[in-house]
């Protein structure tokens, strides 16, 4: 689940002595979810053979092991105490037990601990037994192929370099903690130490003081958090990126950013690599969307707001072979970046028989998540794509999650209101379900059924002599999780 954060610190942990040569396990496959909204799971094996599923965080200190494995651990050690975001909690130390990955035995210190890992296999959805830590990542040099969707354990000396992409000094997190710490921030900033962070499934967090700065250009999402098209990291533009407000002491990169990128983390040699593969977040393979290759560059353009690249990319797109519904999408899709206010409906001239209410100005927009959005998806960390997709691409169209409701003032001169109506198709599965309901001069005239799942509602409304034109979503239930509703091509007509 996006945004959790593990960052265990094991009070007593400290620097170790020279670190031997390991034996290397080989190349795996990365579990589908991993960099697109889940964490990195590797299997380990005791040496009885028994399977665990173990995650792999460069932010926690010490190898921990679920506490219903402590059983066959042998005797405790003694207590050791916790810290995970300044919440400290006493569990027990046990001597380590042998761990293998593949078939390779894994480098590991003295001792392991016992942590109860249910909180952690609700978040995921699957089993988790425990956390693979830096006592024992420390040893390895590790790459991170997100776009091959491979884990590989290399041989640093001998390995080619040069695909690996820039190097970053790892360093000591602070004087007290020795986790793993690059210079620089996703606000841009050079100097205040992040801690790389593979637990946090999210792009990362920031102190309150950079999360302030952030605010300031950022779109306001859940409480505490924010998005932004416009990260920064070692002076490169990162859209999309996704931020939390912590409390503590450093800022911090997770692996939803890490993901864009080939990583190769040469802990002995204290390097981290970062060769970028992707522009914007790699989606999350559990939500579906419908892509239109033609755009695939202009819709980067869009969501990096870069006007000239979008225009210039349209052009392109006018000259090619596309398709003429394609070239319409592109259009709006350009459209949507000019901020030169839009008429009202009443404010037509007469010759304009046919308007889509994407191109007017409502007296009134609001939505129950994000913001009011016209022929787009608005900037989310959920959704790179801003096209309107139910199932299919729709030239035209209103965002509104709901609880949403747009006005429009109409002044009597329109004689029809036609279109469709449905979910977002990546939320289709998850939707508890809306009804879409049109009012005019106060009165209700259409409502729909429950719509979940991929269900579309068609909707011809008699607008003679309306003055006032309302478009609401409301939820179905009480809860309103997925409920991403949209007007699809709703067109005013004379």
């Amino acid at each position: 689940m996006r945004g959790v954060l593990l960052g265990l610190l094991l009070l007593c942990s400290c620097a170790t002595e020279k670190l031997p040569r390991p034996q290397l396990p080989t190349e795996f496959s990365m579990n589908e979810r991993a960099g697109r909204g889940g964490w990195l799971m590797v299997t380990l094996h005791l040496e009885s053979g028994e399977d665990l599923p173990f995650l792999v965080d460069t932010g926690t200190s010490d190898t921990v092991i679920d506490k219903s494995l402590a059983p066959t651990l042998g005797k405790a050690l003694g207590p050791a105490i916790f810290q995970s975001w300044g919440v400290k909690e006493t569990n027990s130390s046990y001597a380590a037990p042998t761990l293998y990955l593949g078939g390779a035995r894994l480098v590991t210190g003295d001792r392991i601990f016992s942590y109860d890992c249910k909180q952690m296999s609700s978040a995921a959805g699957h089993p988790v037994m425990g956390i693979l830590g830096m006592d024992v990542l420390k040893h390895y040099c590790i790459q991170l192929d997100f776009a091959a969707g491979k884990m590989r354990f290399l041989d640093a000396e001998r390995a080619d370099k040069k695909i690996w992409g820039k190097a970053f000094p790892i360093v000591p997190l602070n004087s007290r903690d020795p986790r793993p710490a690059v210079g620089e921030n996703l606000l841009g900033a050079h100097g205040p130490h992040s801690l790389i962070d593979s637990g946090c499934d999210a792009d990362g967090w920031l102190m309150p003081q950079f999360f302030r700065q952030w605010t300031n250009q950022a779109v306001p999402a859940a409480k505490g958090e924010a998005r932004s098209p416009a990260g920064m990291f070692d002076g490169e533009k990162y859209p999309l990126v996704s931020l939390r407000a912590q409390d503590v002491e450093s800022d911090g990169i997770g692996i939803r950013f890490l993901a864009r990128h080939l990583v190769t983390l040469n802990f002995p040699n204290r390097t981290m690599y970062l060769q970028r593969q992707s522009i914007g977040p790699l989606p999350d393979p559990r939500l579906k969307t419908t892509r239109m290759e033609p755009l695939d560059n202009l819709i980067m353009a869009v969501i990096l707001e870069d006007v000239a690249s979008a225009q210039s990319e349209l052009s392109k797109i006018e000259r090619s072979d596309a398709s003429q519904f394609a070239t319409s999408v592109a259009r709006k899709l350009v459209a949507t970046l000019d901020d030169t206010p839009k008429p009202a409906p009443a404010d037509l001239p007469p010759e304009v028989v046919e308007v889509p209410l994407g191109d007017v100005h409502p007296e009134l927009a609001e939505v129950g998540w994000l913001k009011p959005a016209a022929n787009r998806i608005p900037l989310n960390g959920e959704i790179e794509s801003p096209l309107l997709d139910s199932g299919k691409i729709y030239a035209t169209g209103l965002f509104a999650h709901a609880p949403s409701r747009y006005v429009y003032d109409l002044r009597g001169q329109w004689k029809t209101l036609r279109g469709e109506a449905g979910l977002h198709t990546a939320f289709q599965p998850y939707a508890y379900g809306i009804i879409f309901v049109i009012k005019t001069d106060g009165k209700e005239v259409f409502r729909s059924s429950v719509v979940r799942g991929s269900e579309l509602v068609r909707y011809d409304v008699d607008l003679t002599g309306v003055k006032t034109l309302e478009l609401i979503v409301d939820q179905a239930a009480e809860q309103n999780g997925g409920n991403w509703g949209l007007w699809l091509d709703p067109i005013l007509s004379r």
